[in-house]
């Protein structure tokens, strides 16, 4: 016990190695040691194993047939490697076995939703409230809020009038403002669903560690970094079996929408947003020249730019893609261009845009997990959109062949004739099935979710301007 004990508690540190040691020892002495088997699944999961992560867990699952935990992972796992079949079976097991708890609930519903199955998302979701009351129940009647029709909003409010005051933690409270905003706005109560976003957002805010003006001198060390002179120079010559395409520029400008529609063209598949620049790229060229992104990225070797190429391939290879065409839908690559088109020069950048008072109230009316300021303030959001902004003016001249931009008012006001004229940016030829992504069960995990399961409308475009008066107050006074 005491060695499982310390295997536990590396595996707390990220210790993998040393834990993975431990659980195994475990096993030599009992091979049905059913939380060792799970903590090398787990070590699998973070090592991004999947197939042995599933091998690991499958056997966990079957020593410690009441824990859902294991199930939840081995969930997990089948999604990663492209198996939601799998998953949901795991999934609706789990719920057969712990009918009377909410978590399971909460997990099968979000399953439905990133999967478009969003009458069966309800029904659990409903089912999940039966359950005794946790803080996961204000996650479901959130979700419920977005899903129900207007006639049902009292009902759901009063649930949560029930819960006032009795939060674990500020991000049950921000959930539960975030739902009432979004219940009095179904309603028509404007003035009483601003209040609420505000509270909702102002309780984020006092999460944040850091403030947009922060991240100021990076970005301008960004922009003094990636100038002429680094793009005049002469890049390698990519032998490549695939086209990188990143789909950049602010939160709410459409990413997941377009992504949508453009994977189901033949040729293109997609990775997600995907932060292996970011994650795995960056800190490989921070640890090879000692000097910190961005730059790093003015010392790359013909070696070092070959080991970023094969890392990036191998994060598609890790998601099944075998398309030509390779979507990274990350908003936030904005800030990596530079490098991206130093890896892959012949990527491929579409630049998302939108209108300012739609986007931000986009922004602002949704609650984002990450406590980042700008998510939660729309006066630091219009900061950070100045920088985005700034930054891609910078680089659109540079990259002229690389860049593409597209506005989401013209994506929504006249998406055919926008699509053909991307996927011409692309190299590929229109194919109408693109226009019929709603009808697709990938997976989603973005807040627009919901949104993508739907034909085309035009009542996002106008749904900001109910608040146009709130919104602008607040700009104005903070």
């Amino acid at each position: 016990m005491l060695l499982l004990d310390r295997a536990t508690e590396l595996l707390l540190e990220n210790r993998l190695r040393e834990a993975e040691f431990m659980f195994k020892q475990v096993l030599k002495q009992n091979p049905k040691n059913g939380k060792a088997l799970f903590g090398l699944g787990r070590i699998c999961m973070r090592l991004e194993q999947y197939d042995n992560a599933i091998y690991y867990l499958k056997r966990a699952c079957e020593h410690l047939p009441k824990m859902l935990d294991p199930l939840y992972a081995l969930a997990d796992a089948f999604i990663a490697v492209g198996s939601p079949v799998d998953a949901k079976t795991v999934l609706e097991y789990a719920l057969s076995v712990a009918k009377h708890n909410a978590q399971i609930h909460y997990h099968l519903g979000q399953f439905y939703l990133d999967h478009g199955f969003i009458d069966n998302a309800t029904q659990v979701f409903e089912k999940g409230l039966e359950c005794p009351p946790s803080g996961v129940s204000v996650f479901m009647i959130f979700e419920l809020m977005q899903l129900k029709p207007p006639s049902q909003i009292p009902a759901l409010i009063q649930r949560l009038e029930d819960f006032e005051n009795k939060y674990e933690h500020p991000k049950f409270q921000i959930i539960a403002y975030h739902a009432l905003a979004t219940g009095y706005q179904a309603l028509g109560e404007n003035e009483k669903a601003f209040e609420f976003y505000e509270k909702a957002n102002r309780l984020q805010l006092a999460q944040c560690k850091f403030r947009t003006a922060d991240m100021l001198p990076f970005f301008n060390r960004l922009l003094n970094t990636f100038d002429s002179a680094f793009f005049d120079k002469p890049t390698d010559k990519v032998q490549s079996t695939f086209t990188p395409v990143f789909i950049v520029g602010l939160p709410r400008t459409g990413s997941t929408l377009l992504e949508q529609i453009l994977i189901q063209h033949s040729q293109v598949g997609t990775i997600g947003e995907s932060i292996i620049v970011s994650d795995k790229i960056v800190p490989y060229l921070e640890m090879r020249t000692e000097r910190p992104f961005p730059e790093c990225s003015l010392e790359m070797s013909t070696s070092m730019l070959d080991y970023c190429r094969n890392v990036y391939v191998e994060e598609i290879k890790k998601h099944r893609v075998q398309e030509e065409v390779v979507i990274n839908k990350l908003p936030a690559n904005f800030q990596n261009i530079g490098l991206i088109y130093k890896v892959f020069p012949q990527a491929r950048v579409i630049h998302l845009t939108r209108e300012f008072m739609a986007n931000a109230w986009s922004v602002y009316s949704n609650h984002f997990a990450e406590d980042e300021p700008y998510f939660c303030s729309l006066k630091e959001y219009q900061q950070y959109a100045s920088i985005e902004e700034q930054v891609m003016s910078h680089f659109k001249p540079l990259m002229k062949r690389n860049i593409y931009s597209v506005t989401y008012e013209k994506l929504i006001e006249d998406p055919q004739r926008t699509v053909q004229k991307l996927l011409n940016f692309l190299y590929l030829k229109y194919e109408p099935e693109c226009m019929e992504f709603y009808k697709s069960r990938s997976k989603v995990e973005t807040l627009s979710k919901t949104q993508v399961r739907q034909p085309l409308h035009q009542r996002s475009l106008s749904r900001w301007k109910t608040f146009e008066s709130f919104i602008e107050k607040s700009l104005d006074d903070q």
